[in-house]
């Protein structure tokens, strides 16, 4: 494959403020395939790198105004330019020159006079490394890709199997031994809905992110049953972690009203609850406050006394799959897309859901700003 073929679409900008040099210069780059795009005056250089974006900057180093050498400190400032490779021409050949070149962030350093050739070996040498370090970069985030996805998929499977596992295998004994004493079918019968609940859960939060990732996010306004669109479903969380006791102290504000979608409200104060609930400690408390936020808003602020969230992941936790990610040495079961779906919703609402300072556990916040209703 020719020069042509493999660098015709790069864009190189040079700089220098001799004439000759920078047409001469131009020529030869145009002749191996370059595009080229040149400058004489140092200051316009940088609005000019920052315009095009070129794929190469070959710059003068002794020059008015601006040396090669601020050229390159002013342009390694703007995001849109730092990452530009750089080769500085010169008619320094001191190593010590070339040593400050290269340690400013110079790609490579060439000096006058210089052969053609040698020069345009150079610049391909800079594209190649460029490259390979761009592919090495791909491959890796390909790497981590497959490997996160091959570990949310082996969850989410683990997820929808454990319930479904646990739901065959009570019926299946209740149809085969067919137990008379009530304590017993009543066991079995009580782990069966429970474990039908928690997969319907899952079902739920996956057809909400895929309507979600579709544009669909249900935001109508509907008038908000406290009983069973909040009380009810913070006991079936708090019944789904009977093993470990917890305590859901509920505090509702005297006179709240809430508009709000219903499914997708319980949702989201499923989720914030059993956050807490899943990782406070044994027989301890868990503090659920539903305080009025105007006519149709709320605030709704759930506490525990867990191990809590370390400050700097405090966004992190709110990043689809986060638990996930952990692989199989997490601690705790689900999807982890719970504070995801919390946010989401807030959000589609005008509202928030954010992680409060806490001396001692976790606490967070979800707010929904006041609305009128949308419909009954």
């Amino acid at each position: 494959m020719s020069a042509n073929e493999t660098t015709k679409t790069r864009t190189i900008l040079v700089i220098d403020d001799d004439l000759p040099m920078l047409l001469g210069l131009r020529v030869l780059l145009e002749r191996s395939g370059y595009q080229v795009k040149t400058c004489e005056n140092s200051l316009s250089a940088i609005k000019i790198a920052e315009e095009i974006q070129p794929d190469l900057i070959v710059c003068d180093v002794m020059m008015p105004v601006m040396d090669g050498f601020k050229v390159r400190d002013e342009l390694s400032i703007s995001p849109l330019t730092r990452s530009i490779p750089f080769l500085f021409l010169s008619a320094r050949a001191s190593q010590t020159d070339k040593l400050r070149g290269l340690e400013g962030g110079a790609d490579d350093y060439a000096t006058k006079p210089f052969d053609p050739r040698e020069l345009v070996a150079r610049i391909n040498a800079v594209f190649r490394r460029q490259d390979h370090s761009h592919e090495d970069a791909v491959q890796e985030m390909n790497r981590q890709i497959e490997r996160i996805q091959s570990e949310i998929s082996h969850n989410i499977s683990h997820e929808l199997r454990t319930p479904m596992t646990q739901i065959l295998m009570s019926l299946d004994i209740l149809l085969r031994e067919k137990y008379h004493d009530p304590e017993d079918l009543k066991w079995f019968v009580e782990t069966a809905l429970s474990q039908s609940h928690r997969l319907n859960a899952l079902i739920d939060d996956l057809t909400f992110l895929s309507n979600y990732d579709m544009g669909n996010t249900f935001v109508v306004r509907q008038k908000i049953d406290i009983k069973n669109d909040f009380t009810f479903p913070i006991a079936t969380r708090q019944d789904f972690y009977k093993d470990k006791n917890p305590q859901a102290h509920v505090n509702i504000a005297e006179g709240v009203v809430i508009h709000a979608p219903r499914r997708e409200f319980r949702q989201a104060v499923c989720h914030l609850v059993d956050n807490s609930l899943k990782f406070t400690s044994p027989m301890t408390a868990v503090l659920v406050d539903l305080a009025a936020n105007g006519n149709g808003g709320c605030i709704l602020t759930v506490a525990d006394y867990g191990s809590g969230i370390p400050a700097e992941l405090h966004e992190k936790v709110f990043e689809r799959f986060y638990q996930i990610s952990q692989g199989d040495t997490r601690q705790y079961g689900g999807l982890g897309v719970g504070l995801t779906i919390a946010r989401i919703i807030a959000r589609a609402l005008g509202g928030d859901v954010v992680i409060l300072p806490a001396q001692r556990g976790f606490r967070i916040q979800m707010i929904l700003p006041p609305a009128p209703l949308d419909m009954p």
